[in-house]
């Protein structure tokens, strides 16, 4: 009796096989070669995808103090959160730039896995607010030839940008040329501003959802802002979307919709309205 697999003919003999015959018969030689006898498929770790989180975060002048403070021991507390975020869904990297009179990339070799940046270098403050700049580097960076070009697939980052003052430079040309950048458009985008002086029409457009753009009155609340948006965002981003519920494959469009509803619907939840204001409250601006 024999079976037929794609036009080629195999005896019942031939369905139990030697391994170590196959060593002698068709690889000579290598019965001296120390083979680990497991499955060599058994060895290999498990593809993940992943997925980078940026930070854009505003160093000018106007950040010293208790806010560039917040920010700075937000970041050391928030960096071992991140380890676990991706679970067995994607690998997680951070990449962090700074902007004030200049750009300057923190994580100056590119996006860095989380697991292995658990230190984060305190960040001064001093200078103006060039935005537009932080937007036109972000773009240069958003590019297969850049920052995105781990070999592995790809979840569309998570993009979180601070700011509390006015931009001192031309904002709306960086952004446009940002939004013609597909890693941004399909990425979660999410803007906190500091004190009573952002500019909170540049972070709306930012985002392109107003729900997503947040105000942080103080130091407290700039903390919890922080670790939740970025934490949740996080989550979202690196989940795996591929079919509706009737069995459609989705789009890139639809996924990237799908996953900012979630996170719409995360901060309607927990933080519109929710953010306790009345205990250990720092005034940003109290004394400036």
């Amino acid at each position: 009796m024999t079976d037929m697999l794609e036009g080629f003919e195999f005896s019942d003999s031939d369905v139990m096989w030697n391994p170590e015959e196959w060593k002698k018969e068709e690889a000579p030689g290598l019965e001296n070669e120390n083979i680990d006898e497991e499955d060599f498929l058994d060895c290999l770790e498990p593809s993940k995808k992943s997925m980078t989180i940026f930070f854009l975060i505003d160093t000018s002048g106007s950040m010293k103090g208790t806010k560039i403070g917040t920010v700075n021991g937000t970041m050391e507390e928030l960096l071992p959160e991140l380890v676990e975020v991706g679970g067995n869904n994607a690998d997680i990297s951070i990449a962090a730039l700074r902007y004030a009179t200049t750009v300057t990339w923190i994580t100056k070799e590119g996006p860095v896995p989380v697991k292995d940046y658990q230190i984060w270098p305190r960040q001064p403050a001093g200078g103006t607010t060039v935005m537009g700049a932080a937007f036109k580097e972000l773009n240069h960076k958003l590019s297969r030839k850049e920052f995105m070009n781990k070999p592995s697939l790809s979840y569309a980052p998570v993009i979180f940008l601070m700011s509390d003052g006015v931009p001192s430079d031309d904002w709306q040309e960086g952004l446009n040329l940002l939004k013609q950048n597909s890693w941004y458009k399909y990425g979660l985008k999410i803007a906190v501003g500091i004190g009573s002086n952002p500019n909170m029409d540049v972070l709306r457009e930012f985002t392109g959802r107003d729900e997503l753009a947040i105000r942080a009155h103080g130091a407290k609340e700039l903390r919890e802002l922080i670790e939740f948006l970025v934490i949740t965002s996080s989550k979202i981003g690196s989940q795996s979307m591929t079919l509706t519920d009737e069995g459609k494959e989705l789009t890139e469009e639809d996924v990237a919709g799908g996953k900012e509803e979630q996170l719409v619907e995360a901060v309607k939840k927990d933080i519109m309205g929710e953010v306790d204001k009345s205990q250990d409250q720092v005034d940003f601006d109290a004394g400036w």
